[in-house]
């Protein structure tokens, strides 16, 4: 009788297990090389159909534009999984199926190719504005601002910016991170961003209007981006600044009711170690300026929240003075609870 032939057990990865390890080490590149994410999608899709799939989708679910070779090859991939809208015959744009898929997405783009030729004037090398006729939806956006050519009025580097977010109506998140200290006063957009309601900036553009023909710094140029930023977002409820700005200089729109600040202990004397501080934000000052100034006695009170380290952060007694005068909520949260390095907070 011949012996019974040996089990063989499957070596093939659970599919959930698939999934986690490639979104991992998908997302690990956002804040990595970017240049490595096609050659990593490659090498994915090339142990089989399963982890191609899986990367596709992870790929799609995470979506990371920089160049413009990054756009087209997002093309492909969506044209490829649902077609064209063949309504559309003025221009190109993906078919009206996809839009349930990318409102579970997040967007990652970085502004950073640009070229300013004498002959042509200022352009960026990704045509931003077509972004949403691929990628109608996104759950969150992320956007990574590199140094830009800003101070002339012809050239107006963040229109196109603008007017790529103007179309995602839908996006209640938005984060816009600055990677370089940016001071320019002419270069307001003027298309609103409709349907945010929670945005965060990190390296707020700083006012500059104190410095030319202003005699005070709360008066501001009407073109200032610094001071009328927040107002681009008519809808924002809860605006998050990651680093210290003059409070002063910005004005909200009426619907926001929360500000989060956030003061890691990066500051150090000898005699108190590593602290906290509010004096950068100068919260006194833009209080008695009218910031969360309520409309009505009827309207919702206004709050802000400052993220800090184990410690009572310099300046926060008389920020609760000036919040209690002024009839504004404010809490402390300790969140942050060992030191952080200034090039890392």
């Amino acid at each position: 009788m011949a012996p019974p032939l040996p089990v063989v057990q499957s070596s093939i990865l659970p599919l959930e297990l698939i999934h986690y390890i490639i979104h991992d080490a998908w997302f690990c590149l956002v804040h990595g090389e970017w240049r490595n994410r096609w050659a990593f999608y490659r090498a994915i899709s090339l142990v089989s159909r399963t982890w191609r799939e899986a990367i596709t989708s992870i790929a799609l679910r995470c979506i990371m534009i920089k160049t413009p070779r990054d756009f087209s090859i997002y093309r492909t991939l969506i044209v490829r999984r649902w077609g064209l809208d063949l309504a559309s015959t003025h221009m190109k744009r993906v078919a009206p199926e996809a839009r349930e898929f990318f409102q579970r997405s997040e967007m990652h783009v970085v502004i950073s190719d640009w070229s300013c030729p004498s002959s042509t004037g200022f352009y960026f090398m990704t045509d931003y504005a077509r972004i949403p006729r691929y990628i109608p939806a996104s759950r969150h956006i992320s956007v990574i601002i590199k140094e830009l050519p800003s101070n002339d009025r012809s050239i107006l580097p963040y229109r196109p910016l603008f007017e790529f977010l103007s179309q995602y109506t839908g996006t209640k998140e938005l984060y816009l991170l600055w990677t370089y200290t940016h001071i320019n006063r002419y270069i307001l957009p003027t298309e609103q961003v409709h349907g945010v309601t929670y945005l965060r900036v990190h390296e707020y553009p700083r006012c500059v209007c104190h410095n030319y023909h202003y005699t005070s710094g709360h008066t501001h140029d009407h073109e200032c981006f610094s001071y009328y930023l927040p107002m681009l977002f008519p809808d924002l409820q809860h605006l998050h600044l990651d680093t210290p700005y003059i409070l002063k200089c910005l004005s909200t729109p009426p619907s926001v009711t929360l500000l989060t600040l956030e003061a890691p202990p990066i500051h150090y004397l000898s005699s108190l170690g590593h602290f906290s501080s509010l004096m950068g934000w100068n919260v006194v000052s833009a209080l008695a300026l009218g910031l969360f100034r309520r409309d009505s006695p009827d309207a919702p009170r206004k709050k802000i929240v400052v993220n800090a380290g184990a410690q009572e952060p310099a300046g926060w007694r008389q920020a609760v003075a000036a919040c209690k005068q002024h009839d504004v909520e404010l809490e402390l949260r300790h969140v942050y609870l060992s030191p952080v390095l200034p090039d890392s907070a």
